[in-house]
């Protein structure tokens, strides 16, 4: 996939006609596919080159002046989805304060104009531009390129939404989330180093230094999977203080994966998170956490031999 970063200060204009969906997209769930989806059908009918055009950093980052902003999936998560999907061109817009003050009139010229758009699709309730004063109207009047609009896509006669989503993950609900996404939630980072506690009674547990801010799901054990050294295994994934043994103010999150006993430390590595398993409990001894986590694995096995989990 071709990744383009585009300044209003040093344009880069596309060279070849794009057909382009325009949004944060963070999640890139089920709602935004549906944008991809027409960008594939018309780039079809018309020769283009389906794009997917987003900001970096967040606009919320630079409107309303915040640090750091949790997401659902990272921008190179994203980018490997996209590319799944069908996308050939990233267009990442560089916003900074220059774009934010922009207003529609010089957003359609300085930004989307030399960027040779065919069609650009949107969801219904886009805004851009200075204060949001741009949105589906305003560009249905620009004479630059056609436009389609995509009406709202909801689910239980709910929107879609990263918003929805985020609030499913920090409830702990995954298998609500995974539906809407369309794909399991994933936690990316590598492997770091502990106090080995876990591997001196038999059960080594991987903790993941996060590679980026993501959405934090409630703290609690899951029946989840890890991507190691290119192949998934079933794991267990613990998301809390450990106040058995190891506490910690800091959220962890540690992973027991099963059937598996590398030294893996640095290592990148991914936890999906499939289903809510239990609260984080203090055991009063080694023992008690051991039993607990041979019925934890247990149920982990169970839930992928069901039909559907995999």
């Amino acid at each position: 996939m071709d990744i383009l970063r585009f300044n209003i200060h040093t344009p880069v204009a596309c060279s070849d006609k794009i057909t382009a969906c325009i949004g944060y997209f963070d999640g890139l769930h089920k709602g935004h596919q549906q944008l991809v989806k027409k960008v594939l059908d018309i780039s079809r009918e018309n020769g283009t080159i389906p794009a997917l055009i987003t900001f970096d950093p967040d606009p919320w980052v630079v409107i309303k002046k915040l640090r750091h902003i949790p997401h659902i999936t990272p921008m190179k998560y994203r980018q490997e989805i996209g590319e799944q999907l069908g996308i050939q061109k990233w267009v990442i817009l560089d916003f900074q304060e220059d774009m934010a003050n922009l207003s529609y009139e010089q957003f359609h010229e300085l930004v989307l104009k030399p960027l040779n758009i065919d069609t650009l699709v949107c969801g219904y309730d886009f805004h851009y531009a200075h204060r949001g004063e741009g949105n589906t109207k305003t560009l249905l009047e620009q004479a630059y390129f056609n436009v389609e609009v995509i009406d709202e896509i909801a689910s239980e006669d709910e929107k879609i939404s990263s918003t929805r989503i985020e609030r499913l993950i920090k409830e702990g609900n995954m298998e609500d989330a995974t539906r809407l996404m369309g794909r399991v939630y994933e936690l990316c980072g590598v492997v770091k180093s502990g106090n080995r506690i876990g591997r001196k009674y038999g059960f080594p547990t991987a903790n993941l230094k996060l590679d980026k801010d993501y959405v934090m799901p409630k703290c609690g054990v899951y029946i989840g999977k890890a991507f190691v050294r290119n192949q998934w295994y079933v794991a267990i994934i613990n998301v809390g203080h450990n106040p058995s043994f190891n506490y910690q103010d800091a959220i962890s999150i540690e992973a027991y994966i099963l059937d598996f006993d590398q030294m893996i430390y640095d290592l990148e590595v991914r936890y999906r998170f499939y289903a809510y398993l239990r609260d984080e409990q203090h055991f009063d001894g080694m023992d008690a956490l051991k039993e607990q986590l041979m019925k934890d694995s247990d149920c982990a096995r169970a839930y992928f031999q069901k039909e559907g989990n995999v």
